[in-house]
């Protein structure tokens, strides 16, 4: 039995009743819930009422308040909405710290030794430029998902997880951060290349999550 669009209406109302305000997993979850509905009432000839309380019953634990260190224990969110936002955190961090890693041996290896003959001036003021772009570029996509007026993940783990990395890329952009690369000191060069490489790379993968937002939206009003 086909559900009608009312009843379809009525299963996302008791999402959004339930937390799940963002509306790619407000969507997954409406198809699978109906689905689960319609066959319930098809194979145990119940009532759609009966059938979609008996289903929201599976569904409870995924639907449950939550929280983690993770993403920050004041940041409580469905369960299901919270393990997608860890998982994809892990990710994005595991992946930006490998790829910052290859910048960092460059430089361990092409250097060392050679410090006392490298002028910084030039590579800081590279750094500087990247920092304020990426944050000026974070500032851009914010605004974007603000004037799209429609809640997704994509949005949510972006302006979440983007939001401290953009402090810091802000203040090391315009100097009131500073970049300590230093002909003196080889250990903390070689640690701020590495700082600053993670914070470029993992901040390019939030604005991935705000295009995922953007083309999502598109998406949408297509539909």
């Amino acid at each position: 039995m086909k559900l009608t669009s009312q009843q379809i209406a009525q299963i996302e109302e008791t999402l959004v009743l339930n937390g799940i305000q963002y509306d790619d997993i407000k969507l997954e979850l409406t198809d699978h819930i109906a689905s689960a509905v319609e066959e319930k009432i098809t194979f145990h000839g119940v009532s759609f009422e009966v059938a979609c309380r008996e289903v929201f019953e599976n569904w409870t634990e995924q639907l449950r308040p939550t929280s983690s260190h993770w993403v920050g224990l004041i940041n409580s969110s469905p369960k299901i909405v919270l393990d997608k936002w860890v998982r994809t955190t892990k990710q994005l961090q595991l992946k930006a710290l490998l790829i910052a890693l290859f910048p960092t041996v460059f430089f361990a290896y092409f250097f060392n030794g050679k410090q006392n003959k490298f002028d910084y001036t030039l590579l800081v003021q590279i750094f500087k430029t990247m920092c304020f772009a990426i944050s000026l570029s974070i500032i851009i996509f914010k605004f974007l998902i603000f004037k799209s007026n429609i809640k997704t993940s994509f949005s949510l783990y972006f302006n979440k997880n983007s939001t401290v990395f953009f402090i810091f890329l802000f203040f090391y952009g315009l100097g009131f951060i500073p970049i300590k690369l230093s002909i003196w000191d080889f250990g903390t060069s070689l640690f701020f290349i590495l700082l600053l490489s993670f914070l470029f790379v993992y901040s390019l993968f939030c604005i991935g999550l705000a295009y995922q937002h953007l083309q999502f939206v598109k998406k949408l009003k297509l539909s």
